[in-house]
């Protein structure tokens, strides 16, 4: 399991800026005063009744008497459309929408088509047809509306709800932003329905996002933590290695070379491109090893340089494998990286069925036991976790990587206090472990035990003084406790002893920047940098996102929300990048279609906005 929160704690420290930034989010509760959307709009007062006509008598007719009625003009096409649409109201109020529906067709067929009241006449027949479930014409009305008045808000949400209720997810969405922009935030319907819309849409994207395997693997920094986290790979990449790259790669080229030398000349090769975090290189390796004896490694085929073997040659080398001298690594371990690579890809039943053969093979690999239970919690089945970590406990119950593990997930389900008691005895049974340090200052923060927090992380600082995650995460929770000066220290330090290859640092410093000097501009720069250090943090993208959000780039915004769901593998995390992402599309939409009419209300929304967050950090 990796760390249980990898993007930077920094995020707290930006209140004022993200709550500006929420500007983009729209569905937070506006205020009440809505007009009812159900019912049918009236047209002006203007000509709801017929003008007197004139009184002076025509030539050489005689004088009326004084108290005759006075000679009325005749009705105009517009007074007779005016008349039907008043005729369609009183049908619609008595639930007569047929009826209704005939008489706003008459008024729109009398109409002038350029006078601005037939965008109500529109509006209203389209609110009949969605009474009568027509939301396919209610929609095609409302579209007619908004050609003649595109500000027009009640045909704006109508047309959003037809849209929903037709499927159309994405335009209804876009529809209520709009009609919510409009109305200065002052629709409660319609902030409901986007609200409930964009989480709607996003947990069925992320959905889709975490069937679909990655084409890459996670960031290398991450992927180094999270080996790191077990003792016996530990030790395996600490070993000299048994070959160099160039003898693994003759002795692979040579025909006659046995299957299980030939895998474990492979497992050599892979752990050689491990200790290099060449991990891109070690997964195809891991995979041809475990080819040569099961077909779980068949898709890795082609760098075995024999291509697939028959099952009884898969049975001979694996009996052989087996057989090797304890110098060797087993077959379950190569089981067992594969399944790792293949999860933190995405291909979470492959990595399962890797994870199960390994057990087989080596009930007691506590390895594998702690990696499928990280593998049933991104399932969702917490007891199947569980119960993995409870089978280690009975195997071996003084292993550290097992209560390093188990204390990652009692955080992830907050329960802080079951998380410090396992992250400190797995601390105590191995002090070779940075990840389990890091977590245990989490944990004690979280609990708000700012001084036990502390102690740790400057205990795992001296005890790692080099590493740049202890490092890194010293310096946030010295942001979090308010010193920011010493934070700056320990991310530039982070940055120091890693190269300027540490990309977490990087983002960190541009928040910073932010805060102490409303910099913006050098805190995307700042993600820039990460990114180009490292393209797969999804933590640099996210926060680039954020930042282009909140520098009012909408379109910036989502390109760079893109690029992080792209990268994303927690459920949670690609759930609300997926909303902040659909979000400020659906206004991006707007703005790209009607300039004129939506960025001065968004900017007006932003302002208010702004004035509400820095009235909040008064």
């Amino acid at each position: 399991m990796a760390s249980s929160d990898r993007r930077p704690l920094l995020l707290a420290v930006a209140g004022t800026a993200t709550a500006v930034a929420a500007a983009a989010y729209l569905w937070s509760r506006s205020r009440s005063g809505e007009a009812i959307a159900g019912a049918p709009d009236k047209v002006s007062d203007k000509s709801a009744s017929p003008p007197p006509a004139s009184s002076t008598a025509a030539d050489n007719k005689p004088a009326k008497p004084a108290d005759a009625k006075p000679t009325e003009a005749p009705p105009t096409s517009a007074d007779e459309a005016r008349r039907h649409k008043e005729r369609g109201n009183k049908r619609f109020a008595g639930k007569q929408y047929e009826a209704a529906i005939a008489e706003y067709t008459q008024a729109i067929e009398l109409a002038d088509p350029t006078d601005p009241e037939v965008s109500k006449f529109y509006g209203n027949r389209a609110q009949c047809h969605a009474c009568l479930e027509n939301h396919a014409q209610a929609e095609s009305d409302c579209d007619a509306a908004l050609r003649i008045d595109a500000s027009y808000v009640k045909a704006i949400a109508r047309r959003a709800t037809a849209r929903e209720k037709l499927g159309k997810d994405a335009g209804a969405l876009v529809d209520f932003t709009g009609a919510l922009l409009l109305s200065g935030m002052n629709h409660p319907s319609a902030a409901e329905s986007v609200d409930r819309l964009v989480k709607k849409i996003a947990a069925a994207k992320a959905e889709d996002l975490l069937k679909t395997p990655m084409r890459c693997l996670p960031s290398p920094s991450f992927i180094a933590t999270f080996v790191d986290s077990f003792r016996e790979h530990r030790a395996l990449l600490k070993a000299p290695p048994r070959c160099t790259a160039a003898e693994a790669s003759a002795t692979l080229a040579d025909a006659n070379t046995a299957g299980d030398k030939r895998a474990a000349t492979l497992v050599e090769r892979a752990l050689t491109s491990m200790r290099q975090k060449q991990y891109e290189a070690a997964m195809p390796d891991w995979g041809a090893a475990v080819c040569l004896v099961s077909p779980l490694g068949d898709a890795f085929a082609a760098a075995t340089g024999v291509g697939v073997p028959s099952a009884e040659q898969r049975a001979q080398a694996l009996a052989a494998w087996r057989s090797a001298s304890d110098s060797v690594p087993p077959p379950s371990l190569a089981l067992s990286m594969l399944g790792m690579f293949l999860h933190l890809r995405g291909n979470y039943d492959d990595a399962m069925a890797c994870y199960d053969y390994a057990l087989e093979l080596q009930p007691a690999a506590i390895d594998v036991l702690l990696k499928r239970s990280s593998l049933w919690f991104e399932k969702q089945q917490l007891p199947k976790a569980f119960a993995d970590f409870e089978a280690a406990v009975a195997i071996d119950p003084s292993h550290a990587d097992i209560y390093c593990h188990r204390g990652q997930l009692h955080m992830l389900q907050q329960d802080l206090q079951k998380s410090v008691d396992d992250l400190k005895k797995s601390v105590k049974l191995d002090d070779g472990s940075i990840l389990a340090r890091i977590q245990l200052g989490m944990a004690h923060h979280r609990l708000k035990e700012v001084s036990e927090a502390r102690a740790v992380f400057e205990r795992a600082e001296a005890a790692f003084p080099d590493s740049p995650d202890a490092l890194n995460y010293h310096g946030e929770f010295l942001v979090e406790s308010g010193d920011l000066v010493g934070a700056t220290s320990k991310f530039e330090k982070a940055l120091s002893v890693s190269g300027n290859s540490y990309a977490l640092a990087h983002v960190n410093l541009g928040v910073l920047k932010l805060h102490s000097q409303q910099d913006i501009h050098g805190a995307i720069d700042a993600c820039k940098r990460a990114i180009s250090v490292d393209p797969l943090c999804e933590t640099a993208h996210v926060h680039m996102a954020h930042l282009h959000l909140q520098n009012n780039d909408l379109a910036a915004a989502v390109t760079a929300f893109d690029d992080a769901l792209a990268l994303l593998r927690v459920k949670q995390e690609l759930e609300e990048a997926c909303t902040m992402r659909e979000a400020a599309a659906a206004q991006l939409a707007l703005i790209s279609e009607n300039p004129s009419l939506y960025q001065p209300a968004l900017d007006a929304q932003r302002q208010q906005a702004a004035a509400m967050a820095m009235q909040m950090g008064r």
